[in-house]
């Protein structure tokens, strides 16, 4: 007994040191073996763990430092200048000849030394520039079209990952009601057992019986095949391991459909806001091209030390060197451009009315998709109204047949014949449903509400 004892000791301390681990490995990846993931968690989990949206998020703050890359030249450049000259040939001036005595002349005369250095520092800021201001205004648009795109990317995602949750819920029900099913015709198959055993029945009459429950349990496999494959990629799209196990939450409801349903005029709809702002890019590409007609003015000044030698000592303290400083302004007036700047004006003209027409073709498409998404859940919910009716009563008929089976007065071919009837409509009970959910979930996506309705 005490040895007993001392062994069950043992175990329950493996057994704690065992759970122990698992505690901290769930832990660190963040999710505990028997959390049940709602849709939210979900979402939050894929704007968070997503690679794909990290890549747009990295293109967002990339434009960031675009604009500021833009805006930095509008502020004082100072650069350090080093220059150091090897004249093989010492350049020739042309002098007046009055000065070697020889009038009315010009003689060639090689001024200067063979080595040259210069060291200093420049510096320029600009003053006016309509190219500069333009260039702002461009990269500042494009920054909030970057936001945009980040917002369509979260929306994407979030959609993908609601699509294919509420797929996962309708399979989860259609695989209870195959079990529900395979229950229903095990029974069967013993009463025909028994009835066989009688001489109710024939041989082929029992092995019907059974070719039934093999069908069922085929169709079954399938399904789990396929909602395994399902669950595979909502993991993949909420980033977490493959091998971690989930359970998700009954629930198949879109949260404030009723609200979203009422609102048919898209002002948030992320593709039509999106061309607005690429509507707007392209009205400041025009505004740039018009720009470059204008004067810019610039200032710059430089400070330096200047050293000639003949030879190479530029370090040697015996010799000067030549301090030069200067400043100046520079006005830069366009005045012919053999017709480029516009050409480039045309060309911005066209994309801008090009952009013009696609947002209009856009917002016609979209609302077309929002009028046949309306009229596809309005269906679906009459089907499903009447496919909901047609499974109580299928119900009620299957049980009244199995139940006249086990008392020989029906046949098994009644018996299969209503059961396959009462699947049947269960089954399509759960794809209207799930179409219902999809064609909610679809005028959600169109509305642009998607973000909003889990946060």
């Amino acid at each position: 007994m005490f040895i007993m004892k001392i062994s069950c000791l043992k175990t329950n301390i493996v057994n704690i040191l065992f759970i122990g681990i698992i505690a901290i490995t769930q832990t660190a990846t963040g999710q505990t073996k028997d959390t049940v993931l709602t849709l939210e968690t979900c979402i939050k989990l894929c704007f968070t763990n997503n690679f794909k949206l990290k890549q747009v998020q990295y293109e967002t703050e990339k434009s960031r430092y675009q604009y500021k890359e833009a805006l930095s030249n509008g502020f004082p450049q100072i650069n350090g200048i080093t220059s150091i000259d090897n004249y093989f040939n010492i350049p020739v001036t042309m002098v007046s000849g009055d000065i070697f005595g020889q009038p009315g002349t010009m003689l060639p005369v090689q001024l200067g030394t063979k080595y040259n250095f210069n060291v200093g520092i420049q510096a320029g800021q600009m003053i006016y520039s309509a190219v500069y201001f333009a260039s702002l205004e461009l990269f500042r648009k494009s920054c909030q079209i970057a936001d945009l795109n980040l917002e369509k990317g979260k929306e994407e995602l979030a959609y993908n990952v609601t699509r294919l949750y509420i797929i996962l819920q309708i399979s989860n029900l259609r695989l209870a009601l195959i079990d529900s099913n395979l229950i229903a015709l095990q029974k069967v198959y013993e009463y025909s057992k028994q009835h066989y055993t009688n001489g109710l029945i024939t041989k082929i009459d029992l092995d019907r019986a059974l070719v039934a429950i093999s069908n069922l349990e085929a169709e079954n496999e399938n399904l789990i095949s396929e909602r395994n494959q399902q669950l595979n990629m909502l993991k993949y799209l909420i980033g977490i391991e493959q091998c971690q196990p989930v359970t998700l939450t009954e629930k198949t409801e879109i949260k404030s459909i009723q609200k979203v349903l009422a609102d048919s005029s898209l002002n948030h709809n992320s593709d039509i806001l999106i061309y607005e702002q690429k509507k707007e890019l392209a009205i400041l590409n025009l505004k740039l091209s018009r720009a470059e007609h204008l004067p810019s003015l610039t200032g710059y000044a430089v400070f330096s030390y200047n050293a000639q030698r003949e030879q190479f000592d530029m370090f040697d303290n015996n010799d000067y060197w030549n301090k030069t400083s200067f400043i100046g302004i520079k006005l830069n007036i366009p005045i012919f451009e053999s017709g480029h700047i516009r050409s480039r004006v045309n060309q911005n003209k066209i994309e801008l009315e090009q952009t013009i027409a696609a947002q209009k073709d856009l917002k016609n498409e979209t609302y077309l998709n929002y009028i046949n998404a309306l009229q596809k859940l309005n269906s679906s919910k009459m089907i499903a109204s009447k496919l909901n009716e047609n499974t109580i009563l299928a119900e009620k008929i299957f049980n009244a047949t199995n139940n006249q089976y086990q008392q020989g007065l029906k046949s098994l071919t009644d018996v299969l014949n209503a059961q396959s009837e009462y699947n049947s409509s269960r089954l399509n009970s759960l794809q209207a449903l799930l179409q219902i959910r999809l064609s909610e979930l679809e005028i959600v996506k169109i509305n642009g509400e998607i973000r909003s309705l889990y946060f």
